[in-house]
């Protein structure tokens, strides 16, 4: 039965959070998240950049549940990555020796194009590849660099602590289970949104089963526009 209290414009603005999906079957899906900032919501497989190929798809953490929704940059994304970072550093190259009155003399100089390669690298990591996963009730974020693969993950619906900031040039995102933390950007978490859904749902239900919040993570995330926080006080009251 749906909610009479919810809108459509923030499914979690009833009384009730949306239910926690099954393991198994990941039915029901959470609706949309808050705090998303991937812009209109598009068919996020027509993005010449994805690896679409079921051979990359990552496999669930150990006695998990099935993987509901991945990301990971194609070869072709990764090569047209790097040739944007390549064409930002010689963009602020010349600005810079614009601005210092050289004209375009500073391209002539071998430590600016020292600093062109070494900045493009830096900013793209051409030879790390990272793929963002998640099913019912955990994120894992795994990363191959150099052909050595790492894994990390916890448990959604069992965070500790959230905390959330502003960094560079998008917000930074913690989470901490009983196990482990990592912090990963919304813009790496939003790149398929059903990724952000799941999140968003596990983080609401930990917040209301007694996860702590840091004040910008409350505002980042928009945790007072929906019932978690309440439901976190009032469960706290009925155990006084």
């Amino acid at each position: 039965m749906t909610d009479p209290s919810r809108n459509a414009d923030n499914p979690y603005s009833g009384d009730q959070l949306p239910p926690r999906p099954d393991p198994h079957t990941g039915q029901p899906f959470p609706p949309h998240g808050l705090s998303y900032m991937g812009g209109p919501e598009t068919d996020r497989f027509d993005d010449p950049r994805r690896e679409t190929r079921l051979s990359r798809k990552p496999e669930p953490p150990p006695g998990l549940g099935p993987v509901l929704a991945w990301y990971q940059v194609s070869r072709g994304g990764k090569v047209m990555n790097v040739l944007i970072g390549f064409l930002g550093m010689l963009l602020m190259v010349a600005v810079i020796s614009l601005t210092a009155g050289a004209g375009l003399s500073g391209f002539t100089a071998w430590p600016m194009w020292i600093l062109i390669v070494v900045g493009t690298v830096l900013t793209t990591s051409p030879f790390s590849y990272f793929t963002y996963s998640a099913g019912a009730d955990w994120l894992l974020v795994e990363r191959v660099r150099w052909g050595v693969r790492k894994r990390g993950w916890v448990d959604l619906y069992e965070l500790k602590r959230i905390d959330a900031s502003f960094g560079g040039t998008t917000f930074h995102l913690w989470l901490f289970d009983k196990d482990l933390g990592f912090s990963r950007s919304f813009q790496e978490l939003q790149q398929d949104r059903r990724i952000w859904d799941l999140v968003y749902n596990g983080i609401l239900h930990s917040v209301a089963g007694g996860a702590e919040p840091s004040k910008q993570a409350i505002g980042i995330l928009k945790l007072n526009e929906t019932p978690a926080l309440r439901l976190r006080e009032s469960a706290r009251s009925s155990e006084e």
